[in-house]
């Protein structure tokens, strides 16, 4: 039986709940903050995302709606905490795979949230880009960093390719446009990993355009 869009946008947005928690814990860890700093960073990691796109859509945040979701972003920090305090160091493997998993199911998340609102493709793409990314940029400006998002990263660029995966295959299987929307963002991200791939940076006082 094929799920609502409703339905799969709760299921995905507690997978990129969990995900995201460790990139936060991390970043928090690099930044030396204590116990319950590290706690705050994979909170607000993992549900501003889905913060932004809720208020974008003129609704109550699911965060705050739906209980369990606070409790997934606590329980999924405690966790990322007792695992970095074990191995002192995120494994850099372990980190891209959540990245990557996170990222793809907040942009189908979003995606199919505006979907469920009847909005046009280019508010699908700019609500699956706010999705998977909003957590990010909250991260790195509590962390007084520029958000890699706008320097360093293809993450915007994997979630809207995402996005219009799923607005593309919805018509024929809400299921199945979810899947594809998490497995095209997610291979995007990590094979921008992977491959080391960037955007390119402008030209500034006569040098050449370089790659980040």
């Amino acid at each position: 039986m094929d799920l609502s869009a409703s339905d799969l946008v709760g299921v995905l947005d507690r997978v990129g709940i969990v995900a995201f928690t460790l990139s936060g814990v991390e970043v928090g860890l690099r930044r030396r903050l204590d116990v319950f700093g590290l706690l705050v960073m994979g909170v607000v990691t993992a549900t501003g995302g889905g913060f932004v796109r809720d208020l974008a859509l003129g609704r109550l945040p699911l965060v705050l709606d739906r209980a369990d979701y606070l409790v997934w972003a606590l329980l999924a920090s405690l966790a990322a905490i007792a695992l970095t305090t074990w191995r002192k160091q995120v494994p850099s493997l372990l980190l891209a795979v959540a990245e990557a998993a996170g990222l793809g199911a907040f942009a189908t998340a979003g995606a199919l949230a505006a979907i469920d609102f009847d909005l046009p493709v280019p508010a699908v793409v700019v609500l699956a880009i706010l999705t998977a990314t909003g957590g990010g940029v909250l991260r790195d400006l509590l962390a007084d960093r520029v958000p890699l998002v706008l320097r360093a990263e293809i993450n915007a660029t994997a979630a809207g390719l995402g996005a219009v995966a799923v607005w593309a295959f919805e018509p024929v299987s809400t299921g199945g446009a979810a899947f594809l929307g998490v497995g095209v963002a997610a291979l995007v991200r990590a094979a921008g990993v992977a491959f080391n791939l960037h955007l390119p940076v402008p030209a500034r006082d006569g040098e050449p355009p370089h790659h980040i």
